[in-house]
C-alpha cells in the first residue's frame, strides 16, 4: 500500500513533506489546492538523455532500458577523454534545462526542481577541472583518479554484473555477454583517459596503482569456468530456472567473451598501471595535484554538503574524538578496563577469541544469522520508527560479498532495490578478514546498513509512487549517510543496546570512527598529511583493525571528501531534530520528525532543513 502525499501530511502533524514546511495548511488554501506543473515529463527526458551516457548506473538502478535486454545493459560506460567531455557537457545541458523550468505554486513540483538542480550543480561545479570522472548519481562526486583499488571500471563493471545486471531472461542473458564482449572497446578508452589525464599533470598516489595491480590480476588468473563474472552468471541463470541448454550455451559464449576479448582488454589495462606506476606521487592528498585545493573545495561542499572550511571541519573532527573518547573511556572503566588508551584497550576487546566469530565457514555462516536476527529484530519495532503508512513491507536481504570482491570492498555497504522493485535491497557483509567485523560491531554496522539506516531510508523513498526519474535517481551522500549514522544512534536510543554495553561500545566505536574521518580526510587533502601518518592516526585514536586502517585512508585517497558526509550529515540532523523539539514542545513526534526527514527522499540538507522546520 501506498501513501499519499496527504495521508502523509495528517500523519505528521500537516507537514508538507514535499517541501512546503511545517507549518500547516490554511482551510482556504486546503479548500483549493495549487495547480501542479507539468514536470514528470521534461525531468523523465533530462535523465533519460544523461542515463545513455552511464548505462552502468542505468543498470544498477534497474531503469527499463537496462532491463530484459535493453540498449543500456549491453554496453559499459564510456570512460575514454571523448566520453568523459561528452558527459559533462550533456551535465552543463542538464542544467540549462532545469533553470529553464518554473514550478511556482506547486510545493511538490519546486521540491523535485530543487532537488534535480541539486543534482546537476554538485556535478558540474568541477567540470573545468578535466581529469578524473564525474559521478553525478552516486556518492564519490568528482573522482580524481580514473583506475584505484577502490573504484573504476575494473571493480564497478564486474560488480555491476557480478550482483546487479539481469540474468532472468534469454534477452538478459543476451545483453550481459554483449557487455562482456565491450570490454575491448571499453578499457582502450579507459587507457586513453589514464594517459590524457597524467598529461594534464594528474599523477595519482603510486600506492594506490601498485594496489590496482592485485585487482587485474586476480580477474586474470584461474580457469576460465571458474572465474567469479561466469561463476555468477552460471548460477543466478540457475536461479532464474532457465532452460539448461539455454545456459550452457549462455555460458560457452560468455568464456569465449572472457578469454578473448575480457581478460585481453584487462591485460592492456594492467600493462599501462604498471607503465604509470614508476611516475606516481609519493604525497597522498589531493593538494599535489592540478587545481587540487578547488576540486577538494567542490567535494567538500557536494559530499559534505557543508559552507564549513576544512580548517573548521578538521577541528569539529577532534572535538567530536575527544568527546566519543571520554563517553567511551567512561563505559570501559565501568567494565574494569583501566589501563591503556581507549583505542588499546578496544583493540585487545577485538582481538579477544570470545568476541569473534570463528574463521571459517561455520563462523561466517553464524556471522550472517546473527545479522539477519538483528535485522528482523529491528524491523519487528518499526512502529517505533515511522508511522503505519510508511513502514517498508519488503523485508531486507543479508549476504556475504563475494569473495572475488572482497578485496577492494568495506566491511559492508548496502544495495538499494531496483526501481522496478524486482531486485531487493541486500546488506552485503565482507567476510575476508574476520577479526575486522569483532561480535560487538555487528549490530550497529547492521543498524547502519539495514534497519533503521540506509534500507529504511531507500525503500522509503522507493514507495513513494510517481515521482520523475531523475528525482528518483537523487543521491546526496551527507544524507543518506549521515541518516544511516543517525539511524545507529537512534537505535541506541530504542534500547538496543540496553542489555548488550559491549555492542554500545561498539557503537561509540564507529561513531568515534566517522569523527576521525573529518580529521583524516582533511588532513590528507588540506593539512598535507601522508599516508603513514593517517592510517597510524586512525589506528591509534580508534583501535580498529590495521587491515581496515589501510583501507579506509586508501579509500579517502582516492574518493576525497565522501568520508566527510557521515558525520556531518548526522549531526545536522541531530540539530534539525533538536530544534525542531524546542520548537514543538510536548507536540514534538520523533516519528514524524523521521517522516519529515524521509517521506520526500534524499535531498541536500538544506531541503531537509525546509521540510523539518518549514525555513
Amino acid at each position: 500500500m501506498r501513501t499519499t502525499r496527504r495521508e502523509l501530511a495528517a500523519l505528521i502533524g500537516g507537514a508538507a513533506i514535499a517541501g512546503a514546511g511545517i507549518a500547516g495548511a490554511s482551510s482556504r488554501a486546503a479548500a483549493k489546492a495549487p495547480p501542479s506543473c507539468p514536470l514528470a515529463t521534461p525531468l523523465d527526458a533530462i535523465a533519460g538523455r544523461l542515463l545513455a551516457f552511464i548505462p552502468e548506473t542505468a543498470t544498477d538502478a534497474g531503469v527499463a532500458e537496462a532491463l530484459d535486454g535493453g540498449p543500456l545493459a549491453r554496453r559499459m560506460d564510456d570512460r575514454s577523454p571523448a566520453g568523459e567531455a561528452a558527459w559533462r557537457d550533456a551535465l552543463a545541458q542538464a542544467g540549462r534545462d532545469l533553470a529553464a523550468l518554473d514550478c511556482t505554486g506547486d510545493p511538490a513540483g519546486a521540491l523535485h526542481l530543487d532537488v534535480a538542480r541539486a543534482v546537476v550543480a554538485n556535478a558540474v561545479r568541477s567540470a573545468s577541472i578535466p581529469y578524473g570522472r564525474i559521478d553525478a548519481f552516486g556518492f564519490s562526486g568528482h573522482v580524481p583518479y580514473a583506475v584505484t583499488p577502490v573504484a573504476g571500471p575494473h571493480i564497478d563493471t564486474i560488480g555491476t554484473m557480478v550482483t546487479q545486471q539481469s540474468l532472468a531472461t534469454p534477452a538478459a542473458v543476451d545483453a550481459w555477454i554483449a557487455r562482456l564482449d565491450s570490454f575491448p572497446e571499453g578499457f582502450a578508452g579507459v587507457i586513453e583517459k589514464l594517459k590524457a589525464d597524467e598529461a594534464d599533470g594528474c599523477r595519482p598516489p603510486r600506492v594506490l596503482l601498485e594496489k590496482t595491480m592485485p585487482v587485474i590480476a586476480a580477474f586474470l588468473d584461474g580457469p576460465a569456468d571458474e572465474q567469479p563474472l561466469i561463476v555468477a552468471m552460471r548460477r543466478r541463470m540457475e536461479a532464474a530456472a532457465l532452460d539448461s541448454g539455454l545456459r550452457a550455451a549462455a555460458e560457452a559464449r560468455a568464456i569465449r567473451a572472457l578469454e578473448k576479448r575480457a581478460r585481453p582488454a584487462f591485460a592492456a589495462l594492467g600493462r599501462q598501471i604498471d607503465e604509470m606506476t614508476p611516475r606516481g606521487r609519493e604525497e597522498a592528498g589531493l593538494w599535489t595535484q592540478p587545481e587540487g585545493e578547488a576540486l577538494y573545495a567542490a567535494n567538500v561542499r557536494a559530499l559534505g554538503d557543508t559552507a564549513l572550511a576544512p580548517t573548521e571541519i578538521h577541528a569539529l573532527g577532534l572535538d567530536e574524538v575527544a568527546r566519543i573518547g571520554a563517553e567511551m573511556n567512561h563505559l570501559l572503566v565501568l567494565r574494569g578496563l583501566r589501563r591503556g588508551s581507549v583505542a588499546a584497550r578496544m583493540e585487545a576487546l577485538a582481538n579477544d577469541p570470545a568476541n569473534l566469530f570463528p574463521d571459517s565457514d561455520e563462523g561466517r555462516a553464524r556471522l550472517l544469522d546473527q545479522a539477519r536476527a538483528i535485522v528482523r529484530a529491528m524491523e519487528a519495532r518499526y512502529a517505533e520508527i515511522l508511522p503505519a503508512a510508511m513502514i517498508p513491507r519488503d523485508p531486507l536481504e543479508v549476504r556475504r560479498l563475494p569473495p572475488a570482491a572482497e578485496r577492494s570492498a568495506p566491511g559492508g555497504f548496502y544495495d538499494g532495490p531496483s526501481l522496478d522493485g524486482a531486485r531487493p535491497g541486500i546488506y552485503w557483509i565482507n567476510l575476508r578478514d574476520m577479526n575486522a567485523v569483532p561480535r560487538f560491531r555487528l549490530p550497529t554496522l547492521s543498524y547502519h546498513e539495514g534497519v533503521p539506516g540506509h534500507h529504511t531510508q531507500s525503500a522509503v523513498a522507493l514507495a513513494r509512487g510517481d515521482v520523475p526519474l531523475l528525482v528518483r535517481l537523487a543521491r546526496f551522500n551527507a544524507y543518506q549517510e549521515g541518516w544511516a549514522l543517525y539511524a545507529e544512534r537512534l537505535a541506541a536510543e530504542m534500547g538496543a543496546y540496553a542489555h548488550d554495553p559491549l555492542g554500545n561500545l561498539g557503537r561509540l566505536q564507529d561513531d568515534l570512527f566517522r569523527s576521525a574521518r573529518l580529521v583524516v580526510d582533511t588532513g590528507l587533502h588540506h593539512a598535507r598529511w601522508g599516508r603513514a601518518q593517517a592510517i597510524a592516526w586512525l589506528r591509534d585514536v580508534t583501535g580498529v583493525a590495521e587491515s581496515r586502517c589501510v583501507a579506509e585512508v586508501e579509500r579517502y585517497m582516492a574518493w576525497p571528501g565522501q568520508g566527510l558526509g557521515y558525520k556531518l550529515g548526522q549531526l545536522r540532523l541531530l540539530d534539525l531534530r533538536a530544534r525542531l523539539r524546542r520548537l514543538k514542545g510536548k507536540g514534538f513526534s520523533r516519528r514524524a520528525f523521521h517522516a519529515s526527514v524521509l517521506g520526500a527522499g534524499a535531498m541536500p540538507l538544506d531541503l531537509v532543513q525546509r521540510a523539518v522546520l518549514g525555513a
